[in-house]
This record gives C-alpha cells, structure tokens and sequence, in this order.
C-alpha cells in the first residue's frame, strides 16, 4: 500500500487541479485548436497527473519529525553503475525471470520505466518530427528533471528537514535519463492518439453545438463556484487569524457578502460585452449587439441568476436556482440554434464569433427568414 500511496495522492490532486484549470485550458483549446478535443484534454490530464506522480514519489512518505528524517539519512551514492554490483549481490540474472525477481534489477527498471512518459512527452511537444533533436531534447529534459529531484532529496526537501531522508544516487540520474532518451521514441504513439490538426484551422468558424453550450454552461458554473470558494477560504483563514467567532456578524456578513462576488462579476462581464465567460471560452457571441435590458435579462435567467438565487437567504431562493438549473438544461436542446432558454427570453440569436457578423446575420435570415 506504501508503494502505491503517492500515485493515489498524484492521482487525486490532478483531479481537483484538472477541474480548477479546465476553464483556461478549454479557452486555450478553442483558441489554439478552434475546439475543445478530448483526446488533447486527457492527455493534458494524463501529463497533469504525472508530474504530480513524479512529486509525489520524490517526497512521500514524509518524516514524522526532524529526528526521524536523520535517523534514516545516508550517505549520498556517487558512484556510477553501482547497481551493477547490488545486482551481483542480489543474485545476478539468469534469465528473464530474474529481472522480475532481482531487487535491484527491479529498482533500476523502475528508475527506467518511470521517465519513459517524460521524454515521449518532451519530444510530442517541441520536436515531434525530429528524431534526433527529440532523442537529445528529451534526454536532457530527463537528466535536468532528475538532478532536481536528486537534489531535493539530497538537501531534505530543500532545507526543510537537517537531513536528507531519502538517497541521492548517481545511478538514479543514468537509469531516469536513460528513459526519457527511450521515451522519444514513444512520441510517435501520441501524436497517433492525439490526432494532427492544422493550427490554421482554429479560426475556421464552427457549428454552435449542444455539446458546446452545455459545456459553455459548465464553464460558468465552474468560473463561479471556485471563485466563490477561494473567497470563502479567504476570508475564513482571515477571520480565523485575526481569532475573530464563527458566528459572529463580524464573520458571517463578509462571508454572505462574499458569495455575491462572483455573480456581480458576472453581471459585469455581461453587460460590458453581452455575454457571459463561459460564452467566451467556447467563442460564442450574440448575433447583434444586445441591448442594456436584454443583457440584464440574459444573466439574470442565466448562471449569474443562479447563482445569486443560489446564495440568497430569501424564501424559495433555492427553488428558483433548481427551476433556472432545469429550464438552462432543457434549453439548450429545445431552443433554436441551442442558444438556451436565457438567450430566447431575452430574444437574442447566438453565432460562432469566428464568423463575420454579415455572414452570420445572412445565415440567421435563410434558415428562418
């Protein structure tokens, strides 16, 4: 259970941090790519959750105390190909079976196999048709990557601990180059999975989706709900160093206060541009410029209302937000162009704001003109 305790806590830190960054990743996504493919966004999260693997297993398990990270601390290992001989010691190979069975051929292989994902990646991203440049490229991304690990665990955590609790070994830094130099040649196999795609394509104007809208919906909700978080965080750390009573007005009026923040800067971004952030991360726009009552009425029944109901003390505030929550999923499928039951109250038709606004208000006309 120890062995694999860094990789669940890799794994589930990635998870939370892929939710918090999945806003500015898709609107990264839709401006480079001009869509938000799943196959890039997995292995953006595949990437994510392993360079938190490599943290992990560099720190954890931490020392107890000091005391215990010196009881542990040995001498660094600076000798080259050492492992030849704690391979010897062990048993030597004799054949396939013995790789298996050999501890030290198995921590050496381990060594290997755990910076293969690096450079497959390191060459995927800056020299994927460069074979050479991509084998030189992702060796010594490998070698720099493990001396700062070595180096961390050399210096306890950076100074953290008086002794360094884990080993610094040279031959580490020769079995972890060597895999990210192997791992190159793994970067043809993701450039298979993730698909080519022309970065010329991004500004080609593209069709206004459900799926789309609904993660435009999802974007908004996500935008809100961590930033109202943050804020509640805040302010709770705040009022707890200042030694300041939970239930004290003093705490709970910033802390209502704070869960309209999120909303009024949704309010705000509205009425400047006439649509909400999750609309801007999928690149979706009014067809015509609306006008100060529609852009009030699009984030009130939109997730700006939903979310001020959402925080609101008033009664049957929360059956409001459930009843906007329902009609915004049902929306999007039954309205036309799934522009969402808040677009349609407000009477505003939606485009791709890739395409010119002449062509998109000439296409608007056809289909229902």
């Amino acid at each position: 259970m120890e062995s694999i305790r860094p990789g669940i806590v890799a794994f589930v830190v990635g998870a939370v941090l892929a939710v918090a960054a999945l806003v500015p990743f898709a609107a990264y996504e839709y401006r480079r790519h001009g869509r938000l493919g799943f196959r890039r966004s997995l292995l953006a999260f595949v990437t994510l959750v392993y360079a938190l693997a490599l943290v992990t297993y560099t720190l954890l398990p931490l020392p107890e105390s000091a005391a215990a990270a010196c009881r542990v601390s040995s001498a660094p290992q600076l000798q080259a190909f050492a492992f030849l001989g704690d391979i010897e010691r062990e048993g030597g190979i004799s054949g396939p079976r013995s790789l298996l069975t050999n501890p030290a051929a198995v921590q050496v292989a381990f060594n290997v196999l755990l910076f293969i994902p690096l450079g497959a990646l390191v060459r995927h991203a800056v020299l994927r048709r460069r074979v050479v440049s991509g084998l030189l490229v992702g060796a010594a991304a490998g070698f720099v990557v493990s001396l700062v690990i070595e180096l961390t665990q050399l210096t306890g955590d950076w100074f953290l601990y008086p002794c360094s609790y884990r080993l610094f070994d040279a031959d580490d830094l020769l079995a972890n180059t060597a895999g990210a130099a192997l791992g190159t040649f793994a970067a043809p196999l993701l450039t298979l999975f993730v698909g080519s795609h022309r970065v010329s394509d991004a500004d080609a104007p593209r069709p206004v989706t459900a799926r789309r809208r609904f993660f435009g919906i999802l974007a908004d909700v996500l935008a809100i709900t961590f930033t109202t978080g943050l804020l509640s965080v805040g302010t709770a750390l705040v009022l707890a160093v200042l030694g300041v009573e939970d239930r004290s007005p003093v705490a709970t009026t910033p802390l209502a206060v704070g869960a309209f923040v999120a909303p009024a800067v949704q309010l705000v971004v509205v009425l400047v541009s006439g649509r909400t952030l999750g609309e801007h991360v999928i690149r979706v726009r009014p067809l015509r410029s609306p006008g100060v009552g529609q852009r009030v009425v699009r984030w009130a029944l939109g997730s700006g209302g939903w979310a001020a109901l959402s925080a609101s003390s008033l009664p049957f505030s929360g059956f409001l937000a459930f009843l906007l929550a329902v009609a915004a999923v049902i929306g999007v499928w039954a309205t036309r162009d799934h522009r969402g039951f808040a677009s349609a109250v407000a009477r505003l038709d939606i485009a791709d704001d890739r395409l010119p606004p002449g062509d998109a208000a000439d296409g608007l006309e056809a289909r229902h003109g």
